[in-house]
């Protein structure tokens, strides 16, 4: 029975290689994004799970409200003493460990010269309880007493065969900057990819105690320096809101005192009103937090969602072709159900039957789906940087849920040609009588809405966030980020600073060179507070954080960053090196002042430092277009240099970086030449806005496909069914555009109907979209009106086949059966 029901399944396939194509392709498609969906939102899912107290583990942020209580600042760092007061005030922290990351040149010596010299960004000072609290498996080495000696450092297993070409490294040494002489006490494996950090050099937090590197008072009394990560560990059922809500207390005890005392803050100060501080859970930290300085680039939660939303929109559609389709079918299988039931079939056996034929579809799909799977994910892999992968162990669930999923999918599709067309009377079906009924084409045309209303939402987003991008692209930015040129500024150049000018800026390929703390497209993290300016005969508290920069006299005309007011910094004028202060017309607005030459040369006092307002700068973008232009100051101070640019002249960059890196290496011996264009960091600044623009560009194209394949064999049974309507319209003299119009005008219609359904939904999603970006393009209607246009197109070129066919074909044959 069986091996019957089987056979004819085959043959009703193969009788109807059209509909059957449609089907299986485009659940092949569909069961293809949908793993692969899976897969990746499972990979984003999982960081930091792989840690047995992950439900435990917390870290500790810090946010600063501005005087209205508005959170201005929020970060992923602390200061140093907070850790271990934490640990000592709540006997619920089980334990805590702090992390301090930071950019170092590496090397190993050898004959007294250094070799394999590489900056690496991945070194994190680390406290033993790190361990006690993560998850690290280790290679080698006891970091329980290994990492509580100064000066000594574990490896990861890529740091080790990088430097050594072996984990046998105990007892090796690496260099680390100018003086640290760091002894190798052990290896730990590369953290997973599903980790939020992923350090390769982990040296022992003990070395911090050193004066010369930080000293164990700052670490105790250092309220402003808040870059060390701080996880605690708490005990089992401790409620970490019941541990946060006593945080202000926290504040106002041990920061409020230690403010008064050493910032200047007035007796009645309150510290939690101007600072809070945060748990959140490790689990978190790579989708839900976007905070303002993140170890690492985080996911983003909702994007997960749009991509699980996406991948079953894609699903719903391929299963609606193929319950369209089905219905669409069924008046054309009545005689054949009427035969069988003429000959002796059970009502049970057509169920059977028409069951086994949609759930043998859905498995064929399946078999089509899995090798297109295995090409799909190295196209992920490629996209996202990862490495998922569908082996054997990990896959097999997955497959068997696939199995299961393409059956019941099968199934759900067949109920409507099993339960209703074994349902037909013999007679009324071998006369032919029955025809496909009103209800039947209303869900079929609610089916296909459905479908083009998602597909017309996925093109509208692909063509705003278009949009978006170019945008981003083009709009003028107030500085100039073309052939310039960024390198990690070193202290040992401070002596030598004026001697490396001259020999760079002597060659005509160099324009300028300039210092500063931050560089545009970085973020802006650095404040002394608000300023106070001159009103009256007294200085009076303006009440307006500026983040701070400090730069050095050739930073405005390096970038090309113009001036709205007064003038720029001067080696010419002795007092602009210490005394000087020059602030954006942001500030200047948000302070009172006017942006024009009568606010310029006022008493100004900023950090501590009473000097004179000298310029205002014309507004410009140092942060992303995700953030607003914020107040900013910019003063003179060689304590603070981290990075240095460098503006290449002409066109000729080749001759400008050659002649960079020959000065660079004539001064800089020992440090390596790493060096980025400033229009590079730029574009990264928007990579995940890229990659989201590609997706919806391919899950678009692939939902529009899916939901073609099923409106083009909807066009076919919709046009056979009318064949003979047709002849008799052409015999009484309608023309061919006539009946094109005919034919085409349903398609026409429900096309539109999902445009109406579309627009609202893709406004809304897109408006959710911009609220990320402080500078966005303004949705124009245009484009919501191309997106019908390319949907409307895309549903008439898909139909044109048959309804040009059936337009042009000759009544005698169409109407002689008759």
């Amino acid at each position: 029975m069986l091996k019957n029901y089987l056979t004819t399944a085959l043959r009703s396939l193969l009788r109807n290689k059209l509909t059957s194509f449609i089907n299986i392709a485009g659940l092949a498609l569909a069961m293809t994004s949908a793993l692969t969906i899976y897969l990746f939102v499972a990979d984003e899912l999982r960081y930091d799970r792989h840690h047995a107290k992950a439900d435990r583990i917390y870290r500790v942020t810090r946010n600063f409200l501005d005087n209205s209580g508005v959170p201005r600042l929020h970060l992923s760092a602390v200061a140093p003493p907070i850790g271990p007061l934490l640990k000592n005030d709540y006997g619920e922290i089980e334990e805590m460990a702090r992390t301090l990351q930071f950019s170092l040149v590496m090397a190993i010596e050898e004959n007294g010269e250094r070799k394999k010299m590489a900056t690496e960004n991945d070194v994190f000072m680390a406290e033993p309880g790190l361990f006690r609290i993560f998850d690290i498996p280790v290679i080698s080495g006891n970091p329980a007493t290994d990492l509580e000696r100064p000066l000594t450092v574990m490896l990861s297993q890529s740091a080790a065969k990088k430097y050594f070409n072996s984990e046998d490294v105990i007892g090796k040494h690496l260099k680390g900057g100018r003086q640290l002489d760091l002894e190798v006490t052990g290896v730990y494996p590369d953290f997973p990819p599903q980790s939020h950090w992923h350090p390769d050099f982990l040296i022992s937090f003990s070395t911090l105690y050193d004066s010369t590197i930080y000293g164990r008072k700052g670490l105790e009394r250092n309220w402003g320096n808040n870059a060390f990560s701080t996880y605690l560990l708490l005990d089992e059922g401790t409620d970490p809101g019941k541990l946060e809500a006593a945080f202000p207390g926290f504040l106002d005890k041990h920061f409020g005192p230690f403010a008064i005392a050493n910032f200047g803050a007035p007796p009645t100060f309150v510290a939690s009103r101007v600072t809070t501080l945060f748990l959140q859970k490790v689990t978190d930290i790579h989708l839900k937090s976007h905070l303002d300085d993140e170890l690492e680039v985080g996911g983003n939660i909702n994007n997960v969602y749009m991509m699980a939303i996406i991948g079953a929109f894609i699903v719903l559609i391929a299963c609606f072709n193929f319950v369209n389709l089905s219905t669409a079918r069924a008046a054309r299988r009545s005689k054949e159900v009427g035969l069988r039931k003429v000959v002796g079939a059970f009502r049970r056996q057509l169920v059977t039957q028409y069951l086994g034929e949609s759930a043998l579809t859905s498995l064929l799909a399946l078999l089509l789906c899995i090798p297109m799977s295995l090409t799909a994910l190295q196209w992920l892999n490629s996209f996202t940087g990862k490495n998922i992968v569908l082996d054997v162990n990990s896959g097999l669930p997955i497959l068997v849920g696939m199995v299961l999923f393409s059956l019941l999918v099968g199934l759900l599709a067949g109920i409507y040609p099993a339960f209703i067309i074994s349902s037909y009377k013999p007679v009324q079906a071998l006369k032919g009588k029955i025809q496909a009924s009103r209800g039947n084409t209303g869900l079929r045309k609610v089916l296909v809405v459905t479908q083009f209303a998602i597909s017309i939402v996925l093109i509208i987003a692909t063509l705003i966030i278009g949009q978006q991008l170019n945008y981003l692209n083009t709009r003028d930015l107030g500085f100039d980020k073309e052939r310039v040129v960024t390198l990690p500024y070193y202290g040992e150049l401070g002596d030598s600073y004026d001697a490396f000018y001259n020999e760079l800026t002597k060659s005509s390929a160099i324009k300028n060179l300039s210092r500063s703390s931050r560089l545009p497209t970085g973020r802006l993290l650095d404040s002394q507070g608000s300023p106070s300016i001159m009103k009256g005969d007294s200085l009076t508290a303006t009440g307006v954080v500026l983040k701070m920069v400090v730069v050095d006299h050739e930073f405005f005309d390096t970038y090309g960053i113009a001036m709205a007011a007064g003038r720029p910094f001067s080696k010419a004028i002795p007092t602009d090196d210490s005394l000087a202060f020059i602030i954006n017309e942001t500030a200047a607005r948000k302070i009172g002042l006017e942006v024009s030459e009568a606010s310029i040369n006022q008493d100004f006092l900023y950090g501590g430092v009473r000097g004179k307002l000298i310029g205002i700068v014309r507004d410009f973008h140092f942060e992303s277009l995700h953030q607003e232009i914020t107040p900013m100051s910019f003063f003179v101070n060689p304590n603070f240099y981290n990075n240095l640019t460098v503006k290449i002249a002409g066109n000729d960059l080749q001759a400008g970086l050659e002649h960079l890196e020959k000065t660079w290496r004539s001064f800089l011996p020992i440090r390596p030449f790493d060096y980025q264009f400033t229009s590079d960091r730029y574009e990264r600044l928007y990579e995940s806005e890229k990659k989201e623009g590609q997706l919806y560009s391919i899950f678009s194209g692939l939902a529009i496909f899916i939901a073609c394949l099923g409106l083009f064999g909807l066009a076919t049974f919709s046009t056979l069914q009318r064949i003979k309507e047709i002849g008799i319209r052409k015999v009484l003299g309608a023309s061919v555009p006539g009946i094109l119009g005919l034919l085409s005008r349903e398609i026409i219609i429900l096309v539109l109907v999902a445009n109406l359904l579309a627009w609202p939904a893709a406004w809304y999603l897109m408006n959710l979209w911009f609220d990320s970006f402080a500078f966005h393009v303004t949705i124009s209607p245009l484009t919501f009106l191309l997106a019908a246009v390319a949907a409307v197109g895309v549903a008439l070129l898909t139909v044109s086949t048959q309804t040009v066919r059936a337009a042009l074909s000759n009544p005698s044959h169409t109407l002689r059966y008759e």
